[in-house]
């Protein structure tokens, strides 16, 4: 995948805080924006994000090795900040590599 602008955006979204780790903290969060799952989880994770997104409205990317960007094993997370999930849709709309809508 290399060092692409998604990453660089989870990287500053990280630094500024505005990251939700992980499927259980994603189910009680507010203001999630977008959410992202990766390819390697679970068919029951994939439908459990897919149902928090339907619920609030919201997309969902699927991402090729999650794990390795985020780090510390986690398999979904959200963004809560609008404009870098903003910028991390405008993205994989673009048509990366590796992201792709859920």
């Amino acid at each position: 995948m290399g060092n692409d602008k998604f990453i660089a955006m989870v990287g500053f979204a990280k630094r500024a805080g505005k990251v939700v780790y992980g499927y259980d903290n994603l189910k009680t969060a507010k203001r999630v924006k977008l959410l992202a799952v990766s390819d390697s989880g679970s068919d029951n994770l994939k439908r459990g994000v897919k149902s928090l997104a339907e619920r609030w409205s919201k997309p969902i990317v699927l991402v090729d090795g999650l794990e390795n960007i985020v780090g510390n094993n986690c398999k979904a997370f959200g963004i809560t900040d609008e404009n870098m999930a903003l910028a991390m849709t405008d993205y994989v709309k673009s048509g990366a590599n590796g992201y792709r809508f859920f």
